[in-house]
């Protein structure tokens, strides 16, 4: 099965992209290839299912589970989801080689189970005792959301094998 029968399928069939998908219609789903460290195996190849949106022009909601997928395209979890909010501050262009953006961002990560509280939640994040800016876009917000776009890369290596969102929103410009 191909990598976007796989991800179509997904948002129809896992529970954890259904959920994200009612929550925020605009989302973006993807899977890639990552690493976790298993006890007592070590290091491991995994795929990590990612979710995410964009809200108020400022913040980046992310959703990341480790996942198997079965030779038919079935998609299980094999870690809690996780789930992350991206607080971008500032954008300003690059005027390196390369051109794109340079960002300012700040990270939030959940505890266990506050993505099934947001979720029964309607999406309010106030559920989770997180109050975001509604009202105060970041000038150039849709660069780094564009730069930051998950992509299909092979997996880091174990010295540096973060999670999303950490290998997408770290490596600007």
């Amino acid at each position: 099965m191909d990598y976007d029968t796989v991800v179509d399928s997904a948002v129809r069939h896992f529970s954890r992209a259904q959920e994200f998908q009612t929550l925020f219609p605009n989302a973006e789903h993807t899977i890639v290839e990552a690493k976790r460290h298993f006890e007592p195996e070590g290091w491991q190849p995994v795929n990590e299912w990612i979710s995410r949106t964009h809200l108020h022009d400022r913040y980046v909601v992310w959703l990341v589970v480790a996942i198997e997928i079965e030779a038919d395209g079935t998609i299980s979890e094999i870690e809690e989801p996780e789930l992350y909010v991206v607080e971008v501050h500032k954008v300003r262009k690059h005027k390196g080689e390369r051109g794109g953006a340079l960002w300012e961002a700040g990270f939030l990560q959940f505890d266990e189970g506050d993505w099934d509280r947001l979720v029964e939640s309607g999406g309010d994040f106030a559920a989770l005792e997180f109050d975001m800016t509604t009202d105060a876009p970041v000038d150039r917000f849709a660069a780094c959301w564009r730069d930051t776009r998950p992509h299909r890369r092979p997996p880091p290596p174990d010295s540096i094998a973060l999670k999303a969102p950490f290998r997408f929103m770290t490596s600007s410009g």
